[in-house]
This record gives C-alpha cells, sequence and structure tokens, in this order.
C-alpha cells in the first residue's frame, strides 16, 4: 500500500512538472510585441507662461503654444516587449498634423513629429481587459511660422480597453493580439490635448 501510495506521488509530481514546462514554454515571460495606432486630438487649451497668447512661443521655452483652433490627427508606431502577458515596455514614434479642422485648412497646419517611451498595464481578462499608460518623451514642432521649428517634452498618461478579438488565443497563450481604444491627457509644446485613439497591438 505504502509502494502505491509513493508511486502515486511520483506520478503526480511528474505530471505536474511537465504541465508547469508546458506552461511556462506556452507563456515566456518575456515576448516582442508591436503597437499601431491613429486617432484624434481635442485642443484643449495652453499652458506655461500666462502672459503668452495662443500661437505664440511660450517663454518657458517648452515649445510652442498652438492656436485654439488647431488639433490633431496623429499616428503612433510602437516596438517593445511584454512582460508576464500584463506589461509593455517600449519605444515609439509619432506624427500629429495639427490643423483648424471646423473646416481643415491644410495651409494653415503643423507637422509634429513625436519620439517618445511608451508603457501600458493590461490585467488579463478573458476577453476584455482594461488598459493604464503612459508616455514621455520629445516633440520636433515642424512650424510655418515666424518663431521657426520648436523642440518641447512630451508626457501623456492614457486608459483604455483591449479586445482579444482572437477566439482560438482566448486561453492568453498569447493575449497580447487585440483591438483597443484609448483616451487620456496629453501636454506638448505649451499646449494640452485629450486624444482618442484606436489601435492594433500583434
Amino acid at each position: 500500500m505504502k509502494n502505491i501510495k509513493a508511486l502515486s506521488l511520483i506520478v503526480m509530481l511528474m505530471s505536474a512538472g511537465v504541465a508547469a514546462a508546458q506552461y511556462a514554454q506556452e507563456k515566456p515571460n518575456v515576448e516582442f510585441m508591436f503597437k499601431a495606432e491613429a486617432g484624434y486630438l481635442h485642443n484643449v487649451g495652453n499652458y506655461g507662461d500666462p502672459t503668452n497668447n495662443e500661437g505664440s512661443p511660450n517663454a518657458q521655452g517648452i515649445g510652442y503654444n498652438l492656436n485654439f483652433a488647431e488639433e490633431g490627427m496623429g499616428l503612433n508606431l510602437m516596438a517593445g516587449i511584454n512582460i508576464s502577458q500584463d506589461f509593455f515596455l517600449g519605444g515609439g514614434l509619432g506624427y500629429t498634423l495639427c490643423a483648424p479642422m471646423r473646416p481643415v485648412r491644410f495651409d494653415k497646419s503643423s507637422n509634429m513629429a513625436l519620439v517618445f517611451i511608451d508603457m501600458d498595464f493590461r490585467p488579463v481578462g478573458d476577453i476584455w481587459a482594461p488598459m493604464v499608460g503612459a508616455r514621455l518623451g520629445g516633440s520636433y514642432l515642424m512650424n510655418p511660422n515666424n518663431y521657426g521649428n520648436t523642440i518641447s517634452p512630451y508626457a501623456e498618461v492614457y486608459a483604455g480597453l483591449n479586445w482579444f478579438y482572437d477566439h482560438a488565443l482566448q486561453q492568453m497563450d498569447r493575449n497580447y493580439h487585440s483591438l483597443y481604444v484609448e483616451a487620456g491627457i496629453q501636454l506638448v509644446q505649451g499646449t494640452a490635448f485629450i486624444p482618442v485613439r484606436v489601435g492594433w497591438r500583434w
């Protein structure tokens, strides 16, 4: 009887070891991941030196206060690592066209290039999962104005919701295949925006 119990225990331990090894193989702690997103940026106001008028250089040296009529349309591309299925850390490049949008005035537009570090956290869910994140970097504004091009810090915090669209992956062996929506607050070029985006991670 003791031999049977001992044998049963050994079999259970070996099975657990095999299952753990398989789980670790299917769910690596670190995986490479890409993100692509596009969206609209609503201009909510300027910050910095309160004596500055809209559409003027910021006296604190943090960029160019965009005119309140200049809203944005932007595209971001990111690459990085997915850590333990839930946390993303990577770098990204972005482009934003800032222009009066009602109607769109391309002749009075500004082109903004972004370079940033992106991080987000996504607690795993069956199909839907919340997301919070932040970005830090710099902005280069190619602006057709009397003040020339300007460089400023770029910071953003955001929250969103992921939809893990591939049913075959719902066991979260590879949980990063998803579509998502996000919104937040962005500070760049002496101007505050509310970005609303849709994205794809793979």
